[in-house]
């Protein structure tokens, strides 16, 4: 995932490499040893940098959770949009976009890490606010590229939250169990399902 400058440290980790390694090394350390083990000696053990560095960079422990919150919730935005709008509207978009949920969903690593750091985030009122504005543009994200090129497309607010909604509780349950889950076939189940609604449209009341 790419790394972003962090404003409140005042330090462009946005092009630093070693800043990049160091991030990369928390979220190792979170979620393969969980939130406690969360230390800048673990993380300098971890990547290999001085303590030093891992301070100028992000500050304290807080810092780092912050970053870390930053880089698995927000990073990919952009770049997942671009990687959308070169692909042609319709339902060859939604394939796309399904398949890139799917690669996301993939990242055990990550979501270990996410859930080790949500109890946190609920607590956090500013922490909390951030993830809502994130889940908001998740999801619109995902109402425009299923409404992309379809004349009178239905009402897709309930779908896109639903498609947010999967990933997450796919990704759980691939972390859970890797080799008895089938994550690529229920995400072919997903896709036959949200391209026949498309093409369907929702079910009259």
């Amino acid at each position: 995932m790419a790394v972003r400058k962090r404003p409140a440290q005042g330090r462009d980790i946005a092009t630093s490499a070693t800043a990049k390694r160091i991030l990369e090394a928390a979220q190792r350390v979170l979620s393969e040893r969980g939130y406690s083990k969360l230390t800048l000696q673990a993380v300098e053990e971890e990547s290999g940098e001085y303590r030093a560095l891992v301070a100028y960079y992000f500050g304290n422990k807080q810092g780092l959770v912050e970053a870390i919150i930053e880089d698995l919730m927000r990073s990919e935005d952009a770049a997942l949009r671009e990687r959308l709008e070169a692909v042609e509207e319709g339902e060859p978009r939604v394939r796309a976009l399904i398949d890139e949920q799917r690669q996301i969903s993939a990242d055990w690593r990550g979501f270990r890490a996410f859930y080790e750091l949500l109890p946190r985030i609920m607590r956090d009122e500013r922490l909390r606010a951030g993830l809502s504005a994130d889940y908001s543009e998740a999801r619109e994200l995902n109402r425009q590229t299923m409404a992309a090129g379809r004349a009178g497309a239905p009402d897709l607010d309930k779908l896109a939250a639903l498609s947010v909604a999967i990933v997450e509780g796919l990704a759980v349950q691939y972390a859970a169990d890797q080799e008895h889950f089938d994550h690529e076939g229920t995400y072919r189940l997903w896709e036959a399902m949200v391209l026949a609604y498309l093409k369907a449209g929702p079910p009259q009341p």
